[in-house]
């Protein structure tokens, strides 16, 4: 059995982690995407190296939520019961 370490691992092994994995990972290559945008604009020589580093890491974080196991169970539907009977 694995134990989840964190919030997000819990909140991606529980029923909709897969929607929430696939919605973290489009996030972070949006995020990637713009921030290499940016930098192939133009940005000062001693910021670069900082934009380059986040940009670095939205590929990582993407990476690692690509290879993440997750609940593919639907979420629950919100508008249902608490406690079915």
């Amino acid at each position: 059995m694995t134990t989840a370490l964190t919030d997000l691992e819990a909140r991606l092994a529980a029923p909709g982690g897969a929607a929430l994995r696939d919605a973290l990972a489009a996030r972070a290559a949006r995020m990637e995407a713009s921030l290499r945008a940016r930098m192939a604009d133009g940005l000062p020589r001693q910021d670069f190296p900082a934009w380059r580093d986040v940009a670095e890491a939205a590929a990582a974080a993407r990476a690692i939520l690509a290879s993440w196991p997750a609940n593919d169970a639907a979420a629950p539907d919100p508008s249902g019961p608490a406690h079915p009977l």
